[in-house]
Order: C-alpha cells, then structure tokens, then sequence
C-alpha cells in the first residue's frame, strides 16, 4: 500500500471517528449490567443502539450538504459540542427511555464523524490513491471498536456502567480541541451552489450510486445486528461475565481491519475485490444461520461466522464508498451524508427488528445476517454485469 499526503488529516479523521464508533459499542458487553440497573429485560437495551444509530444517520443528512455550504470545521466542532451534552445526560439518565433518549442526542452529535470520514477523503484524493485512502481510512477507524468493548468491560467492573460515558465524555472534549486547534478546512469551492434537495435528487437518480449504497447498508446493517445480540447471547443466555463477554466481542473485529487491508493492496482489481467481499458476505451468512436450523449455539457458532463477514464487510467498505464516491467530487458532502446517514439508518432499523425478535437462540440473528448478504449481493450483480460488459468492449 502507497503512502499518501495528508496522513496527519488522516489520523485526524479516525479520532472523530472512533468517537462515533467507540460511543455505539462501549457498552455492549454489560448490557445485561444495564438491563439489571434499570429492571427492564436485556433485549430491551438494543434499543440505545438502535436510536443512536437512527439519530446517527438522520443527522448525516443535514451535516453532509450544510459542509458543501459552510466548510466541513464548523459542521464537526457543533457536532461534537452536541455530543459532550448528550454524554452528560446519559451519565444522570435515571431511566432506560432517558439513556435510549440521550444516545439518540448523541447520535446527533457524532453524525457528523459518519460523514466527514467519507466526505474528506474525496476532498483530499481521488481515482487509486482514493481507494488506497478509503482502505488506511478503514484500518484505523476499525481499532476503537476493538477498543471500546474492552474499555467498557473494564471499566464497567471496577466503576460501573456509568464509567463509560464518562470516557466518552473526556475522549469527545479531547477531540473537539484538536479539532479547533489543527483541522484545516478543506472543502473545495465548487463552481456553482446546488440546494439541498438538488443535490439529494441528483445522487437518488443515478443507478450505479443506489446500488453501491445499498450494499454498504447491508453490510453495516449485518454487523450492527451482530453486536446488537452479541451482547444479549453471550450475557443473557450463555451467561457469560461482562469481562468475557468484552473480550469475546472484539475477537472478529481484527477480520475487518484485515479486510480493509486486503482491499487497498495493488496489483488487484476493483471488479475481483468487491467479488471476493460479497462472496465472503453470503457464505459468513451462511453459516451464521445454519446451527439455528438444529438449536445449536455456543462462542464458536457466533464468532466464526462474525469473523467471515467482519471480513467481507472490511473489504466492501473502502471499494463500495469509493465507487459511490468518486463521480461526485463537487456533491461530496450530499454523497458523504448519503452514503453515511442511510448505512445507519438502515442499520438501526436492522437493531430494532432484532430487538423485537426471539433473542434464546441465534436463527434470529443468523436469519438478518443473512438476508442483509442476499442484499448485498442483488445489488452487486447489475453493477459487476455492468462492468464485464464495459470491460469486453473496451
């Protein structure tokens, strides 16, 4: 993999983001820690998730063109303001429904990591060293959701749950000061002012963008669910310690990293990778699925299927948000939110559903991870047909 310029604005991008990441899986290992505080059922604490999630990517929608209009710094300096707010309610929430409340608010506020990490990079690169950029981009962004559950385990058992949000607290303040003493803005000026809606409209019509997105909310959709339940599954029903649980949790989390390291090697193609990425995908689908069929579930069933499509979902992150992209160098930020917003939008409606669902067994997390395969795969076969036929005629 090349090395790239703005490695600094790089780095800068993966804290933002790890506020966002590490605030949406910090707790999942005490769920059940949670659940027992408040006396509501484990399965009822999936809906923190799901309406941080929802807010997450709603939020996106606004934040993406208002930085195509303002400039990407003061877009992320408000956000992040909104979420040390919303972290101080959640530490005093004296009910489930204030803390589900309070993660909406900070889904809000970290809305705007979703879409700067996506929209910056097409600011700074493009063609290859985009991808190249997507892939480092990745890598880096997929460590504090290998940190964050064992933060959260850890600081769970000596401190308590409330433990977490404080450490949020302090890690979002400590970005939002880098931020206002060293980010750059780095929004180009484009060569005529679209509205909002405009904007939107341009992006919703072009085929090739739907497809790339959908793909993107399957696979994120798929994951979401994975860590929603995990938690529920390991500590609810297999009875696993919040320690345990934390330390299971980030086991297919390195197949991600990996993932997103294979996508951005040189010598392969764009069309052989996003193959590879939705094969993996299915068959991790598969066998996530499968050992419902027979009412067998233990660590193994779980994570050994997570970890295959930890792996897909790696890959089809960089390849599917470059292809999605690209072609709008000027609609960054629409295409940023977009892509952003609607990946956990869909992934929170995903959690929901879960949360609704029998959660004594895996066939209802092996059944979503599958369907959200299936997704993934209808929408890359127009596109990869697309491409085959482009490339015979060429």
């Amino acid at each position: 993999m090349r090395k790239l310029e703005h490695f600094n604005l790089l780095l800068m991008l993966i804290a933002l983001a790890a506020v966002g990441q590490m605030t949406q899986t910090i707790y999942v290992p005490v769920i059940a820690e949670i659940a027992v505080y408040f006396n509501e059922p484990s399965g009822a604490v999936q809906q923190v998730m799901a309406a941080y999630l929802f807010s997450y990517g709603f939020s996106q929608l606004l934040y993406g063109p208002l930085s195509d209009q303002i400039g990407r710094k003061p877009v992320i300096l408000a956000g992040l303001t909104i979420f040390l707010l919303s972290t101080v309610i959640a530490v005093f929430s004296p009910t489930l429904e204030v803390l589900t409340i309070a993660s909406g608010l900070q889904g809000l506020g970290t809305g705007v990591a979703g879409v700067m990490a996506r929209t910056m990079p097409r600011d700074l690169y493009k063609g290859t060293a985009l991808r190249y950029a997507n892939s480092l981009l990745n890598m880096g962004i997929l460590v504090s959701p290998l940190l964050a559950p064992m933060f959260g385990g850890i600081l769970a058992h000596f401190w308590g749950w409330h433990a977490c949000y404080i450490f949020l607290f302090i890690l979002g303040a400590s970005v939002l000061l880098s931020m206002y003493h060293w980010l750059p803005e780095t929004r180009p000026v484009s060569p005529e002012k679209r509205k909002m809606v405009a904007s939107y409209v341009q992006l919703l019509s072009n085929g090739p963008f739907l497809s790339y997105l959908a793909m993107l909310i399957g696979a994120l959709a798929g994951i979401a669910v994975f860590e929603a339940s995990s938690g529920v599954l390991m500590g609810g029903v297999l009875g696993l310690s919040s320690i345990t649980v934390s330390i299971l949790f980030i086991l297919p989390i390195p197949a991600a990293f990996f993932g997103a390291w294979y996508a951005g090697r040189e010598g392969k193609s764009f069309y052989s990778l996003m193959w590879h990425s939705v094969i993996i995908c299915l068959l991790a689908g598969i066998l996530m699925w499968i050992p419902s069929w027979f009412g067998v579930m233990n660590t193994w069933t779980l994570l050994i299927p997570a970890a295959i499509f930890f792996f897909g979902a790696g890959m089809l992150f960089p390849l599917a948000t470059t292809g999605a992209m690209e072609p709008f160098p000027y609609l960054a930020g629409a295409a940023g939110a977009l892509v952003g917003g609607l990946q956990n939008v869909g992934s929170g409606i995903a959690t929901w559903i879960s949360s609704h669902m029998p959660q004594n067994g895996q066939f209802s997390l092996g059944l979503l991870m599958f369907l959200m395969s299936i997704m993934v795969l209808l929408c890359w076969l127009p596109l990869a047909h697309k491409m085959n036929q482009t490339e015979s005629t060429v």
